[in-house]
């Protein structure tokens, strides 16, 4: 068996034979975990690829070590050559500390990693947030997930886990009033000091630095029932009746008492399975599609494709990116009067953003993505000027609206509302709410102008792959402004606007205003 092993550049061939976890790890450090036989029906017999996350570490020489992960039993080793680097690989962070990919994709710091006081200061957060969830939330919250598993498991963190997580039973039934709930939970935990970014309408993540050192997530899940039966976000149900987690009850962890539910066997069985006692590192979770649908359908949609973006900007591909004014910024500033109130929709890197603030208006750049804001803002601080950076997410009705009243009743109206490539970077739902966001924005007056990619192009991308991308129909936007109470004063479709790198896509620019 051990010959039909195979490490390449490409990937990981493993026999047929084998079953369990495999643990990769190069130089001795695990840096991903793989179930062979999961992975088999979408591979057949070519090799499992290497994680996107990894990419730009595999440019050199590796030490390739596979190992069975329930045994610890090596069963192949192959040093492997990588790019056209000659040094050693190493995967580690900024601080030179060995990371590995989690379970959502990304390199992340494990527990196993990570000294014994940083995390004794996750798990101070962890009761502390237990402690305000339940006295100043109101909340019947508890210990859940990978914390809950590792301590009824063993007593201790799992070694392949990198963040906390914790949920609460709602007392009502209608997924409405669990949202109140759980923005109504969220705006109190922001209110006691907590850095909160909310990932959907059911939960949101609690960011904490133990030690000073790196960010852990602790995140905040809302379970409820509805019809009897049981859902826990982000995509668990179940028949798991409430005696099996209130009253609430305590398991030991690093020898800490910490809330948990009543049965918590029986949580962690409608978790993961009936194997739920068996370490897996590479477990996924494939709920059922009306399982999926029904949390999408009540809960979700808060976050869609900002995950892309945020890992986007702060990958290698960034350094791509121009910090050059975009063609079509150039366009619209020869269109605008001086000194005027400029809102930068989507706005990347900021370097559109800049540019106009260079031009002497006063710019406001928003985007969903904090790590975009920063950029922004980092970027006018070395040009020497002032950018307004201003978190919006447009997949979030309520993150619009309320952006929306504000900047809709500022003293100085928005003039103008610039959209670069963010119309085909967002899905029909979402399209409809930036209408209404905008028409809010420039309610007494006000220019909005568009540039989007259009059906007569290409999906394919060669500068960005990968990512969310739609071709829309100049007529069926024009269609939806209408609609939405504007009316089109400018229209221009063509290749030639906006080409970069090989891409020379066909583009549509719209003038707007709004009734």
């Amino acid at each position: 068996m051990r010959h039909r092993f195979a490490v390449s550049s490409h990937g990981i061939r493993v026999p047929a034979g084998v079953r369990d976890v495999v643990d990769v790890k190069i130089a001795g450090e695990r840096v991903w975990s793989f179930n062979p036989q999961r992975e088999r029906p979408r591979f057949g017999l070519r090799p499992v690829p290497w994680p996107t996350a990894l990419a730009p570490y595999l440019d050199g020489v590796a030490d390739v070590s596979l190992v069975r992960h329930a045994s610890g039993e090596t069963v192949h080793r192959q040093q492997v050559a990588f790019g056209a680097g000659a040094g050693p690989v190493s995967v580690v962070d900024e601080s030179g500390h060995p990371v590995a990919v989690d379970k959502a994709g990304h390199l992340q710091r494990m527990f196993d990693r990570t000294d014994d006081d940083l995390t004794s200061d996750v798990l101070d957060s962890v009761e502390q947030v237990l402690h305000d969830l339940r006295e100043a939330c109101g909340l019947d919250a508890f210990l859940s997930f990978g914390c809950l598993l590792g301590a009824v498991r063993d007593g201790h963190v799992i070694g392949h886990d990198c963040d906390a997580d914790v949920s609460y039973l709602s007392r009502h039934t209608h997924p409405f009033d669990v949202i109140r709930e759980n923005r109504r939970a969220a705006e109190t935990m922001r209110s006691l000091g907590w850095r909160i970014t909310r990932m959907s309408a059911g939960d949101f993540k609690i960011w904490t630095r133990p030690g000073g050192g790196r960010r852990v997530g602790i995140d905040v899940f809302a379970a409820f029932h509805v019809d009897d039966r049981f859902y826990m976000v982000p995509s668990v149900a179940g028949d798991l009746p409430r005696s099996a987690l209130l009253p609430a009850g305590k398991v030991s962890l690093e020898g800490r008492s910490i809330t948990a539910p009543a049965l918590p066997e029986a949580l962690l069985e409608t978790t993961y399975g009936p194997n739920w006692q068996v370490p897996d590192p590479a477990f996924e979770f494939e709920p059922t599609r009306a399982t999926v649908r029904r949390l999408n359908g009540w809960l979700r949609n808060n976050r869609k494709h900002l995950r892309y973006w945020g890992d986007f900007y702060i990958s290698r591909a960034l350094d791509r990116v121009p910090t050059t004014p975009s063609p079509f910024a150039t366009w619209v500033a020869d269109r605008l009067e001086p000194d005027q109130r400029v809102l930068d929709v989507g706005c990347g890197n900021g370097r559109d953003a800049v540019f106009f603030a260079q031009q002497g208006h006063r710019v406001t750049a928003l985007d969903g993505s904090p790590r975009a804001l920063q950029l922004s803002r980092r970027l006018a601080g070395q040009q020497g000027v002032r950018v307004r950076p201003t978190w919006l997410n447009l997949n979030d009705l309520h993150s619009a609206l309320t952006t929306g009243a504000r900047l809709a009743h500022a003293p100085r109206r928005a003039e103008v509302v610039y959209a670069r490539f963010l119309l085909d970077a967002i899905e029909p739902d979402t399209r409809q709410t930036f209408w209404r966001w905008a028409r809010m924005v420039q309610r007494r007056g006000g220019t909005t102008y568009l540039e989007f990619r259009t059906w007569q192009g290409t999906l394919r991308a060669r500068a960005f792959p990968f990512h969310y991308r739609t071709l829309l129909d100049p007529k069926q936007v024009v269609a939806e402004i209408e609609a939405a109470g504007g009316t089109v004063l400018h229209r221009e479709v063509g290749k030639g606007l906006a080409p970069f790198d090989g891409e020379n896509p066909r583009i549509c620019r719209l003038v707007v205003r709004w009734s």
